[in-house]
């Protein structure tokens, strides 16, 4: 057998899946579609409570902390939250998923494409867009809402994807602090979505995101509404991404594989949090595994825990 485990998907479910299954003492190979670190388009709100999930400092990943939230009513009518202390940070998740995967105990092979996956009764075989074949006993699909994994393995047929489109916007200096420390939700722009805007160290990410099953002018929206707030739309980059909706439980394994994070459709249907998610279900894989008990891995994903 060439590796315990195969975990396709760098992104913080990959990373954390294989961080996690290192220390448990078992051979893992990730493979990662980009070239790392890759830009991942993502608001990068992190809960406090992930950090605690790793026994190594992550703060050289975070770019500012939020004291307070912003709701807004289509930029009119707005009410000011106060936070605890250090409840979010804010990271760039190509650093943050890279800072995870360096303290992982595996081998990584980057620019490398999955193109099938042949589940056995002892082994899955991946085959890679090089030609190349890989053989582990379980298999990880940490491979986003596009996940071929899942598609391969005949789960989540019948799953439903939201759509964002958000941007990096620099500011001058003078014009971050007035972000220091706050994030802002606007509501009523569009419906079943919102608009974010996250502080960042040297700029503010915003997007917008459609959580419905209805065709939305994204684009037009996101630049049409961050004017409201005096940024410019002039010049900025937008990245689009699909949002998982989890909208009914279903099942998320076989008898050798498991999907965490947005392969799963583990995201906040309310907020669009993900990161907590793929943490919390990567540990609750690599848990499964170790145990091989993978039969009951999607009842503990819905009890968000496993029995001790």
């Amino acid at each position: 057998m060439d590796y315990d485990v195969i975990v396709i998907g760098a992104g913080i479910g990959g990373a954390a899946a294989a961080y996690y299954l290192g220390e448990a003492g078992c051979r893992v190979l990730v493979l990662e579609k980009e070239r790392l670190p890759r830009y991942k388009p993502c608001g990068g709100a992190v809960p406090g409570s992930v950090f605690h999930y790793f026994p190594f400092p992550l703060d050289e990943a975070i770019e500012a902390r939020v004291a307070r939230v912003r709701y807004s009513y289509r930029g009119q009518e707005e009410v000011t939250v106060p936070l605890p202390n250090e409840a979010v940070a804010m990271v760039m998740r190509d650093k943050f998923d890279a800072l995870v995967l360096e303290q992982a105990k595996c081998e990584v092979r980057e620019a490398t494409s999955v193109t099938e996956i042949v589940e056995g009764e002892d082994s899955v075989v991946v085959s890679t867009k090089s030609g190349r074949e890989f053989r582990g006993r379980y298999l990880v699909g940490a491979d986003g809402a596009n996940s071929i994994t899942a598609r391969e393995l005949g789960l989540r047929r019948g799953k439903f994807l939201g759509a964002a489109i958000e941007a990096e916007v620099p500011l001058a200096p003078t014009a971050i602090g007035d972000w220091a420390q706050t994030a802002l939700f606007e509501l009523g722009a569009l419906r079943g979505g919102y608009l974010w805007i996250f502080p960042k160290r040297e700029h503010l990410s915003v997007g917008v995101g459609a959580f419905r099953k209805r065709k939305a002018k994204l684009r037009d929206i996101l630049r049409q509404e961050i004017t409201k707030f005096g940024i410019s739309p002039d010049g900025v980059t937008l990245h689009g991404h699909p949002l998982p909706i989890y909208i009914r439980s279903e099942k998320l394994n076989t008898a050798r594989s498991l999907l965490v994070g947005d392969a799963a459709g583990l995201m906040d249907p309310l907020s669009g949090e993900g990161i907590r998610y793929a943490v919390k279900s990567a540990r609750l894989a690599v848990e499964a595994i170790v145990r091989g008990e993978l039969d009951k891995y999607t009842t503990w994903v819905q009890m968000r825990s496993a029995p001790t």
